[in-house]
Order: structure tokens, then C-alpha cells, then sequence
């Protein structure tokens, strides 16, 4: 766990409920020596109490406003892994990060 992570993700502001509750989770999952998250997506749907579709709207989301990335992992047979998700701690939303039709404004994003 990085305390610095989680205090940057509870201070992101302008994120729905559940959204941030998945970015919440994804700090405490952070690993401040090596900057991995790595959780699998069923533990991390399990932590933030919701399914996993949901889940992953909720990360659609944090990717689209720009607050974390998902890099896909195989398993090393061939299949998929699970998920390194990279959290972008540079970057802050301001009050008003949706405009009036849901979309995320490039504008709201704001670099530390």
C-alpha cells in the first residue's frame, strides 16, 4: 500500500461515487517501491463491492479522464493475466471535470 497514492486518489475530485471507490481501492493496491498495481480484476470487484462489468465501466471511465492506465499481461501460456494498472499521481480533476452531456473536458484535467 502507498499512503501517498491513496491520499492523491482521495483527493481527486469531480469522479462519481463509485468511480472513485474503484480508484480508492486501486491506491491501496499500489506498490510505491515499484509504482505496479496489480490486483486481478475479481479481487478488485470484490473490494469496491460491485460486478466485474461494472467494474470495468468504472475503469473506462478513470482511463478516459486520464487518471490510470491498464496494461494487459499474458499468463505466459498464451492466455491473458491479469491487468498492471499504472496510476497517473500527476494528474488532479477539478470540480466540474464532467460538462452538462457526461463527457470528460481535456480542460478539467489539471497536471501537479
Amino acid at each position: 500500500m502507498s499512503g501517498m497514492a491513496l491520499i492523491w486518489a482521495a483527493n481527486v475530485k469531480g469522479l462519481k461515487p463509485a468511480a472513485k471507490i474503484v480508484l480508492i481501492q486501486l491506491a491501496d493496491f499500489h506498490n510505491k517501491e515499484t509504482g505496479q498495481c496489480n490486483p486481478s480484476a475479481q479481487r478488485l470487484a470484490d473490494e469496491c463491492e460491485m460486478g466485474r462489468a461494472t467494474l470495468f465501466r468504472h475503469m473506462t471511465t478513470l482511463e478516459e479522464c486520464g487518471l490510470v492506465t491498464r496494461h494487459a499481461r499474458g499468463d505466459g501460456d498464451g492466455g491473458r493475466g491479469s491487468n498492471q494498472y499504472e496510476l497517473h499521481l500527476d494528474i488532479t480533476l477539478g470540480p466540474s471535470s464532467r460538462s452538462k452531456g457526461g463527457q470528460w473536458s481535456q480542460r478539467s484535467l489539471v497536471s501537479k
